[in-house]
């Protein structure tokens, strides 16, 4: 018979191998990862739960110097290691083999966890069948011309909002982070939905308030590296659920508001709420395929324009050289005698050299999404014929890095230099070709996956730009502190401006 000792001791034993075994399995890769890429620190995701930090910084310390020197690292996020890209001909192999490094999101990654029922299966996140269903529904419309004069209109009242605020500043900075975001939401909603979310006019809009609300909440990093928590009955995640849950209801509620005297047609040419809406009706798409994508036009259809705008005015608001010469290209298109609410026409507008490549430079410096990890090897292959990856295996690639390589772009690709890509439209769109093609400039993705936004982003980069800079002039307040987010998309955390009218 089995002494009460020798229980006890099993059981110990048990235990402690339990936990060797799963500190083992944190701390390191498996073991048919590649062996001749480096292994970034276990803590590196972690940093910045335990102390405030820059995510730039950050990448300077841990990433840049492994990145540059072999184009990939292994990387543990997401409650699993990855293996993180860089090198641009990695990237171009992975965006050109699309069903080898297949689209995996968050509803195959992580399908309890809390942001897969945010995200859910969507244009984004899916593979094979389901996107190409999900393609021929959404982007004819995101690909189609985009009415501007709602664009100029809402960028009139941007501008106004920025100059009321800061004349009750006291010549203090202010905010953009929150009027960017309504405005970005007011942009989405009454352009490419029909279905004004009124982000503009109520402070306490619906939909901007309850983003604001479940964005720190689903975004916590110490649930994005284990979401293997999700499993608990957490207070915290269980309020993420219902945020969710509220928000989508919301979401669709106030898009099928600015339909209700009409039906939807499957075919329209340039609203994506209508598409999507008819293509529920036809029954083309289920319930969860409509809502999932409403989520998914919502979420990328703002916060990507949002977060390539208040890059743009850090970068003009700190080099004030670059946006006076922007703002004499634009003046050439306004008549000395024009209106307060004159709209140059948008081909000119588009054709302007100046604007373009500073929109470009602003998009390689501070690429909207700078990681993203939701690719998965179908099978084993061997990465730019060096790297031995597993099937099976998630990737990602970091554009923060890619969009700096020092091989493309040169010895100063750190720096905000608009000029590197040329004087001209047949230079500039040369280079942009170029850069894109040997994914050195991946701010869009690429492939048969690249954005399909980019399109409308563009278009209300370059109308925002304008209005600003023809009615304001700006510059970084110096007692910002310069950081950047400490995690999840990067750009400049509570960045400050001072802005005067002209």
């Amino acid at each position: 018979m089995v002494s009460y000792l020798s229980l006890v001791f099993i059981a110990a034993f048990g235990a402690i191998f339990g936990v060797v075994s799963f500190f083992v399995y944190l701390f390191t890769p498996p073991r048919n990862f590649p062996k001749n890429i480096p292994t970034i620190p276990f803590y590196y995701g972690l940093l910045p739960l335990f102390k405030d930090v820059d995510q730039a910084e950050l990448y300077r310390q841990y990433l840049k110097e492994p990145l540059a020197k072999y184009g990939a690292v292994k990387l543990f996020f997401g409650g699993q290691w990855n293996i993180l890209v860089t090198k641009p001909a990695y990237i171009a192999e992975m965006f050109k083999h699309e069903d080898t490094y297949a689209k995996s999101g968050n509803q195959v990654k992580i399908p309890h966890s809390v942001l897969a029922e945010y995200t859910g299966e969507n244009i984004i996140s899916a593979h094979g069948e389901k996107w190409k269903l999900y393609q021929s529904v959404i982007k004819p419309a995101l690909q189609a011309d985009q009415d501007s004069e709602r664009i100029w209109k809402n960028s009139r009242i941007l501008r106004a909002m920025f100059l009321d605020t800061s004349k009750n500043a006291s010549g203090n900075g202010i905010p953009i982070y929150g009027p960017l975001h309504r405005y970005a939401l007011a942009n989405l909603s009454e352009v490419l939905y029909t279905s004004s979310f009124e982000t503009l006019q109520h402070t306490d809009a619906p939909l901007h308030m309850i983003q604001m609300k479940i964005k720190p909440i689903i975004f916590q990093p110490i649930f994005m590296n284990f979401p293997f928590l999700d499993y608990l009955p957490l207070k915290i995640r269980k309020l993420g659920r219902v945020l969710s849950r509220q928000f989508r209801s919301t979401l669709r509620t106030a898009i099928a508001k600015g339909h209700t005297h009409h039906v939807c047609n499957e075919n329209d040419k340039r609203n994506v709420a209508c598409r999507l809406l008819g293509s529920h009706r036809e029954g083309i798409f289920s319930d969860k395929d409509l809502d999932d994508n409403l989520v998914s036009t919502f979420l990328a259809g703002h916060e990507n324009p949002q977060l390539a705008l208040m890059s743009l005015m850090y970068l003009l608001g700190t080099h004030t050289e670059v946006q006076e010469a922007v703002r004499k290209e634009v003046a050439t298109l306004f008549p000395a005698n024009a209106s307060a609410d004159h709209e140059p026409d948008y081909a000119d507008l588009h054709d302007l050299p100046l604007l373009t490549s500073v929109l470009y430079e602003s998009l390689r410096m501070f690429p909207p999404i700078s990681q993203l990890i939701n690719r998965r090897t179908t099978a084993p292959v061997v990465l730019g014929d060096k790297i031995p990856v597993p099937a099976g295996v998630y990737m990602g690639y970091n554009a923060y890095s890619t969009n700096r390589d020092l091989d493309f772009w040169g010895a100063d690709a750190d720096d905000f230099k608009p000029s590197r890509w040329g004087s001209t439209n047949d230079e500039i769109n040369q280079l942009y070709r170029r850069a894109n093609s040997k994914g050195s400039f991946i701010s869009f993705h690429g492939g048969r996956r690249a954005c399909l936004g980019q399109k409308f982003a563009m278009q209300q980069l370059r109308i925002t730009l304008a209005e600003l800079v023809r009615g304001c002039k700006w510059r970084v307040d110096e007692k910002w502190d310069g950081r950047m987010t400490p995690a999840g998309p990067l750009y400049p955390r509570g960045l400050k401006l001072k802005f005067e009218a002209l």
